[in-house]
């Protein structure tokens, strides 16, 4: 049996918004699984897809608002 994998699809966001923000608080996608573990105050480790180039990887997600992050492929920018 299979287990299911949930993948969360970004947003592309454009390039006037991609100059406003500051790279030091931008997560980055990282290959691999997420580490094991439950949903953490706020947020959880998962799957994003990249909308730009729809490369898949792992990334800290928040329950409660958008997170910008850095392909780890193409290296474009986007929010999930």
């Amino acid at each position: 049996m299979t287990e299911e994998i949930t993948v969360k699809t970004g947003t592309k966001i454009e390039p006037a918004e991609e100059k406003t923000l500051d790279p030091s608080k931008m997560g980055v996608m990282l290959a691999g699984p997420p580490p094991e573990g439950e949903v953490e105050a706020q947020g959880y480790w998962g799957y994003t897809r990249c909308p730009w180039c729809g490369h898949v990887g792992r990334s800290y997600i928040s329950t409660t608002r958008y997170l910008y992050y850095r392909c780890g492929w193409c290296g474009r920018p986007f929010r999930a």
